[in-house]
């Protein structure tokens, strides 16, 4: 076989490779995401719409993000603020939560 042939060849297998991996990686963003939300939705027991820091106490899945979440600081993640960190998290936008007035 000729060596133009091997490296064209090994460069589509590269080009082939990068595309299947950027997939899996949108793929297993875009399922995180879902998770957090789920989490989320999972952890507000009240039914309010939004998570208390009470709410998360002990979580080891959000009750550690909590702070990041938390964008005003205010010890309350509304949907927004949840919605938000998802998008420059993950870089894709979950399911939103179910809106509760406050």
């Amino acid at each position: 076989m000729k060596p133009g042939i091997l490296v064209a060849a090994a460069l589509l297998m590269a080009q082939a490779a990068s595309v299947l991996a950027d997939g899996d990686k949108e793929q297993y963003n875009r399922r995180a995401a879902e998770t957090d939300m789920s989490v989320f939705r999972e952890l507000n027991r009240s039914g309010s719409g939004f998570l208390t820091r009470e709410e998360v106490r002990g979580d080891m899945r959000l009750g550690t993000r909590f702070d990041d979440i938390d964008v005003n600081r205010d010890d309350v993640v509304t949907p927004q603020e949840m919605q938000r960190y998802l998008e420059q998290t993950y870089g894709v936008a979950a399911s939103p939560a179910p809106q509760a007035a406050r």
